[in-house]
């Protein structure tokens, strides 16, 4: 009898180390525990050349206008940058991009918009798969469709629509 009340300390320490040890690698000392792993959300790129009517190309702010979710995604490029990548949950967006003088790399997000009446930009229109050449006059922007772990390519290269076709850019 003394020998097995001697062994129950020694079992209670057992079952405690073992114990410990399941539970620091996140599961549970229940033998039929059922472990299930969320994965990461996961984006979709988009991504572009960036262009001027000019001879220079100015720091600029690339805005992604959401038609799923309503919101804007942005990125700020350097003067000079010539191509632009932002993340964005997978959707629907408008491509827009304005000349402007933000901290380059800086990307973000902004809750809400309202479509028309923008300031001077240029956007991914019917234009840019026309070629921007005499006879393609479309200025409407061009939904860019873009699925989870997804890469696509949208040139905000109109800048000939007439001052406030596009929306604003979001503050």
């Amino acid at each position: 009898m003394k020998k097995l009340l001697l062994l129950i300390p020694i079992l209670i320490a057992l079952l405690a180390c073992n114990f410990g040890a399941t539970r620091n690698r996140g599961l549970t000392a229940t033998p039929h525990a059922i472990l299930t792993f969320t994965p990461a959300p996961v984006n979709a790129t988009i991504t572009g050349k960036l262009s001027y009517p000019s001879e220079f190309l100015p720091a600029m702010r690339v805005v992604l206008f959401s038609l799923t979710d309503k919101k804007a995604y942005f990125v700020d490029t350097a003067k000079g940058q010539g191509e632009y990548s932002i993340d964005v949950p997978a959707g629907t967006y408008y491509v827009v991009s304005y000349p402007y003088e933000g901290v380059a790399g800086n990307t973000g997000q902004v809750d809400s918009y309202t479509l028309g009446g923008g300031t001077f930009a240029g956007g991914y229109t019917q234009m840019v798969p026309c070629g921007l050449s005499v006879g393609c006059d479309d200025h409407t922007l061009l939904p860019v469709t873009v699925t989870t772990g997804q890469t696509v390519t949208a040139d905000p290269g109109d800048w000939y629509a007439p001052e406030g076709t596009f929306p604003p850019m979001p503050n």
